[in-house]
């Protein structure tokens, strides 16, 4: 058997399909470092199914896939194909040659082929098992599997000795056996578990059966004595309804009686409201007049403010008036000093001017005499003449701009005027708004004073109502706290009370004692029913004393006797007793002495800081039992952890230790720990804990009942208080102060409108008059430009006389004569100018001036205007006010007389409350008698219900329909007794608890499926046996194979390391010792060249491959591979031991084919065929074939 034939497809380098050929014997496989010649032993390991992706140097199993180059894309898919000629039927199957096929997509999805088959991995790994191939058998060495081999980790080696033993399928037959068994054993648990279940089910029914003979024999007395007392009752109810109606018809005659007198004061009440209502209307008719007064007062109040307001306007007027005559006539005396200044200028220019007239006409005859010279100049001046009259023309254009300018400062005049008589018309405006908004905040007061009110009363209820109804809610979260208490308190009782009365946790020979009568006459008890331990120390006292609380107490020996007679006579089994009196001996001096001995270590442990108390402290009982509690817990003592336990156990060993968690300790070394038992299922002190239950109960039925009267009161407090009435009254006032505060809003946005009318005007005037003050100051700066090109025209004339002169040298004279001329002539053009210029200024500032003179005389008659109009509106408010004062007169009169009739309103309302009074008495009388017909009409109405409850009680309890009938010793019979007897039968009716009638027919049911589960635990437990059975042969099987493999392999190794070293070097293998041989460890020992090496791990690296290959070969003679691939194993050898390799392999080429990945050039001689592996194209690796020295067909 051999690998025949390697398929590779996109796995890893090797990109293109690549098909490799073995044949028996020794295979070299070699290249250059990174050519991917361990890609090839990785294809064959993955192909058998590597599932770990770090084995095959990735760090996950899709990077196997052929991953690109720059040449070539990444491929979707890897396959490997791996065939292996089974000619020796080593592999299980019929086949004679196997090929298996392993494929991995991007997507992660694989598949696995046996002869182009679709397989599962386990079909591939049970192939191959115990046949010494395999992924982690020997037929694949790699370096660093010598390493593993020989490492201190023998779980490697172990997995070699088991392949070559063939006891993985003993292992794995073992395996899931114990699996069975698992399951077997959690059957057999949850079986036991049911069965335990339906055992306590069927002893329930039996009780519950013997409960239901009980219940019916109750039942029975039950109803005699309870129709009995219903026809007596129905007898008495029939009586006592005949006389509530007599005394209904007395009480119904005395209220006609009342209603006739109530009739008659009603009528004089009606006279006495005519006579009211009359008083009431003059009343009303006097009040509207002095409404209409105030109205009066109020408009003429009114008035007054808007003529104060409007001669304040006035004077604010005159003020600003005042302020502009001021300004004007500052103006005015600036343009004043301008005139006297301009009319002197022009004097001194108009003398300049005549003499240079002078100085021209007697040049001018010069000038003729040279017409020739001038008729040359001439042209040039020309040139000089058309620049000047362009200048000319600027100047022309300043003078129309300044013109504009002047006509623009009059219409600004014009609509300064216009602004302030806008702003009289909104200063009138306002002076009204102000009156309104004074009556409106008046009447605003008054209403947020009412709404105050009205929220103050209802911030008080809703506190009130708020607070009632916390006080209600809490008081309902009480009533549920007391109704889950009493609730939770009547279910511990009936608990307790099972508990108690079934005798639950006490064992069956205790329980069967405790219930039967015949064994003696005295009380019977158990340890625990005759004390209680402390609440906060229950855990610890419970654990001292736990293996005695079912002991029963035995009050003489001669009870003693008879319990255990009884016991054996009826074959009930054992009990555990406590005889009270057996301590109760005499003291002995020796006692004497421990007892002196014990009281001094007593007072060192109490002062240890752990120590809380001795456990006796904590014991309540009664004092005949204290004896047995004091023996019992006299050497023990409670502390605060086990940590202080275990501590003072070393000083005081005789003695016990508990902590409060219930963790005991006792004098002999044993201790208890762990999780504690709930309190429901403790015995100790059961009977006081139910005791105590039932004092707490009658506290808590009537401490629910005081919550309950407590809510009644308090919802009939908020049923009392209407707050939507009181929140709809603040409604109605919030609404009349939203209105008045609009209005005032209104009002006010009026008011603030004007004032922003006003503020915006005179900003507009202020803005008006800067305008106009800029554009004077433009018009003066435009005549300081219409100078400024004068003098330009001038500077250019002197240039192009320069440039004249220099054009013309020969004619000096002329060009001084004309310039001269010119010159002159310019000059008394530019005074000419100028003195135009200054007559157009002197106008303007006189035309100016007598603007503003006009200007003010104008505000001074806005001045004595205004100065009239307040004195106009003095005089109308001093007439306001003086009709003002008569108006407040005949208000003080009307008041006078408005109280005389309120006093005689007052007096007959008085004599109406008088009547009033007299007839709320009489009613009064008549709602005594309506209480009382309404009380005897309610008591009537409970007989009738009680009368028809005790009717519809029986008919639905009996079926009976009750009918009159006299008894005659109704009068002796007692009600109350046989009352009493009717409610202890319900009692007792109700102890017995709920009543299974079905109880027979379920017990049968029950004990049917109780036998059936018993036959199935029976079946289970036998196949537990058989199962244990049959893991015991594996082991035995296996270890018996794996032992005698073990000593071939032994002796094997020592004869090849031999053979590999020298004939005197040591090398064994040890197994441990008292271990399971499957699980036992296996030491590798090796002794090379007279080394003494205290571990392998301290051998050469050729040493240790040396060894790795004796152990290797050692097992190949036990249990041969077919093939073996080992991948640069002997790179760490020499020379020499390269030869003993390569010898050693070619003794064992006969039944294992070798496949080898080398470098050594050695061991590629001993190979008899030969592949080496290329990087041709980039990236990818090629196969080429040698045997011998012909070249072997790859294709690739």
């Amino acid at each position: 058997m051999h690998l025949s034939k390697l398929e590779i497809f996109g796995f890893k380098s090797f990109a293109n399909k690549t098909v490799v050929n073995f044949t028996r014997g020794i295979t070299g496989i070699v290249g250059p470092n990174g050519c991917g010649k361990t890609n090839i032993v990785d294809a064959i390991r993955w192909c058998l199914g590597e599932q770990k992706s770090s084995t095959l140097r990735s760090d996950k199993m899709e990077n196997v896939i052929f991953n690109g180059t720059r040449e070539k894309k990444p491929m979707g898919m890897a396959e490997v194909s791996l065939t292996i000629v089974n000619d020796k039927g080593i592999l299980p199957t019929d086949f004679s040659e196997v090929t298996i096929t392993r494929r991995i997509f991007r997507s992660g999805e694989s598949e696995y082929l046996l002869n182009k088959n679709i397989c599962r991995l386990k079909d591939i790994t049970n192939l191959f098992m115990d046949t010494g191939m395999g992924t982690n058998a020997y037929s694949v060495i790699e370096l660093k599997m010598v390493e593993t081999i020989l490492s201190n980790k023998t779980e490697e080696r172990r997995r070699l000795f088991e392949e070559a033993a063939g006891v993985n399928k003993y292992k794995l037959r073992r395996r899931l056996s114990l699996n069975k068994l698992d399951e077997v054993k959690k059957d057999l648990t949850r079986v036991n578990d049911i069965v335990s279940e339906v055992e306590k089910t069927v002893r329930s029914l039996e009780r519950q059966a013997k409960k239901a003979d009980k219940y019916n024999q109750i039942q029975t007395e039950l109803r005699e004595k309870e129709l009995d007392l219903a026809r007596r009752e129905f007898y008495l109810f029939s009586k006592q309804l005949e006389s509530f109606q007599i005394n209904n018809q007395t009480l119904t005659e005395e209220k006609n009686q009342i209603d006739k007198q109530i009739r008659e004061i009603e009528s004089l009440l009606m006279n006495f409201r005519h006579e009211i209502s009359g008083i009431e209307s003059e009343f009303r008719t006097k009040s509207q007049i002095q409404n209409e007064l105030n109205d009066k007062i109020h408009n003429l109040h009114k008035n007054i403010s808007v003529a104060e307001e409007r001669a304040k306007s006035l004077n604010n007027n005159i003020y600003r008036f005042e302020e502009n005559i001021k300004e004007y006539n500052f103006q005015k005396e600036e343009i004043e000093q301008n005139i006297v200044d301009y009319e002197s200028e022009i004097s001194e220019l108009t003398s300049q001017l005549s003499e240079k007239n002078n100085q021209l006409n007697e040049r001018k005859d010069l000038l003729e005499k040279n017409r020739q010279e001038l008729l040359i100049n001439r042209q040039n001046f020309k040139l000089q003449s058309d620049e000047f009259n362009a200048e000319q023309q600027i100047i022309s254009t300043l003078q129309n701009e300044i013109s504009n300018k002047e006509k623009s400062s009059e219409n600004f005049n014009i609509s300064i005027n216009k602004l302030d008589n806008n702003i009289q018309q909104l200063t009138s405006n306002i002076a009204k708004s102000v009156g309104y908004l004074e009556d409106l905040e008046n009447e605003k007061v008054q209403i947020q004073q009412k709404l105050k009110e009205s929220e103050e009363n209802f911030t008080r209820n809703s506190e009130l109502k708020e607070n009632l109804d916390n006080e209600i809610s809490g008081l309902r979260v009480k009533e549920l706290e007391e109704k889950n208490n009493i609730n939770n308190i009547k279910d511990k009782i009936e608990f307790f009370s099972t508990l108690i009365n079934n005798l639950e946790g006490v064992s069956q020979g205790t329980k069967l004692l405790l219930e039967s009568e015949g064994w003696t006459n005295n009380e019977k008890a158990i340890l625990a029913d005759i004390g209680s331990p402390k609440e906060e120390y229950r855990l610890a006292i419970e654990t001292v004393l736990k293996n005695s609380l079912n002991n029963i107490v035995i009050q003489s020996s001669e009870d003693l006797k008879s319990a255990i007679e009884y016991l054996r006579k009826n074959d009930l089994g054992k009990a555990s007793f406590i005889i009270n009196n057996i301590f109760n001996r005499k003291t002995s001096l020796l006692d004497k002495i421990n007892a002196y001995s014990l009281k001094k270590k007593y007072k060192k442990i109490e002062k240890e800081s752990g120590f809380i108390n001795w456990a006796l402290e904590f014991i309540e009982t009664e004092e005949k039992y204290l004896t047995y509690f004091k023996n019992s817990l006299k050497l023990t003592a409670v502390v605060k952890s086990l940590n202080d336990a275990l501590q003072l156990n070393k000083k005081y060993p005789e003695f016990n230790f508990v902590s409060v968690n219930g963790e005991f300790l006792n004098n002999t070394g044993n201790l208890e720990a762990g999780s504690s038992e709930k309190l429901e299922d403790s015995l100790f002190g059961r009977r006081k804990l139910l005791e105590n239950l039932k004092n707490e109960y009658p506290k808590l039925e009537q401490n629910l009942s005081v919550i309950r009267k407590s809510i009644e009161e308090k919802e009939d407090e908020v049923s009392r208080i209407n707050l939507k009435v009181i929140s709809d009254q603040g409604k109605i006032l919030l609404n009349e102060i939203n209105n008045i505060e609009k209005q005032i809003s209104q009002l006010e946005f009026e008011k603030e409108k004007s004032n922003q009318d006003i503020d915006k005007i005179q900003n507009e005037i202020q803005e008006k008059v800067s305008e106009l003050n800029l554009t004077e100051q433009n018009v003066a700066n435009l005549k300081l430009d219409f100078e400024g090109k004068s003098s330009i025209i001038a500077a250019k004339k002197n240039e192009l006389e320069v440039f004249e002169n220099s054009l013309n040298e020969q004619e000096n004279k002329y060009s001084e004569l004309q310039s001269a001329y010119n010159n002159l002539q310019i000059e008394i053009e530019r005074l000419r100018g100028e003195i135009q210029n200054k007559t157009n200024l002197l106008t303007k500032s006189s035309e100016t001036k007598t603007s503003l003179i006009s200007s003010v005389d104008r505000l001074e008659n806005e001045i004595k205007n205004s100065h009239q109009e307040i004195e106009s509106i003095q005089s109308l408010i001093s007439d306001t006010q003086n009709e003002y004062d008569e108006l407040v007169g005949e208000k003080n009169i009307g008041a006078e007389a408005l109280s005389k009739i309120e006093e005689q309103l007052l007096s007959k309302k008085n004599e109406s409350s008088e009547y009033e009074q007299k007839l709320n008495n009489v009613r009064n009388e008549r709602q005594t008698i309506s209480d009382n017909i309404h009380e005897i009409r309610v008591k009537q109405s409970e007989t009738s219900i009680r009368f028809e409850n005790l009717n519809n009680h029986i008919k639905d309890e009996y079926n009976i329909e009750l009918e009159y009938q006299e008894f005659e010793d109704i009068e002796t019979f007692d009600f109350k007794f046989v009352s009493a007897e009717v409610h202890d039968l319900r009692d007792k009716l109700k102890n017995l608890g709920p009543i299974n009638l079905l109880a027979y027919s379920e017990y049968e049911e029950e004990n049917e499926r109780l036998e059936f589960l018993l036959n199935q635990r029976n079946d289970l437990i036998e196949s537990e046996k058989d199962l244990i059975k049959t893991i015991k042969e594996i082991n035995e099987s296996a270890q018996s194979v794996f032992l005698q493999t073990y000593d071939e392999i032994r002796k094997n190794f020592q004869t090849i390391f031999q053979s590999l070293f020298n004939p005197g070097d040591e090398a064994d293998l040890i197994l441990e010792e008292g271990a399971d041989p499957l699980e036992a460890k296996i030491e590798i020992i090796a002794k090379p060249k007279g080394k003494r090496p205290t571990g392998i791990e301290l051998l050469s690296g050729g040493e240790k491959t040396l060894t790795a290959t004796a152990l290797l070969f050692a097992i190949y003679l036990v249990k041969p591979s077919p093939f073996c691939i080992m991948d640069e194993v002997d790179a760490p050898l020499d020379d020499a031991n390269v030869d003993r390799f390569t010898k050693l392999l070619k003794d064992f080429s006969g039944n294992t084919q070798f496949i080898i990945v080398t470098h050594n050039k050695r061991t590629m001689e001993a190979a008899e065929n030969m592949y080496g592996v290329t990087i041709q194209e980039e990236g990818i690796s090629k196969l080429v074939g040698v045997q011998f020295n012909e070249e072997i067909s790859v294709s690739a």
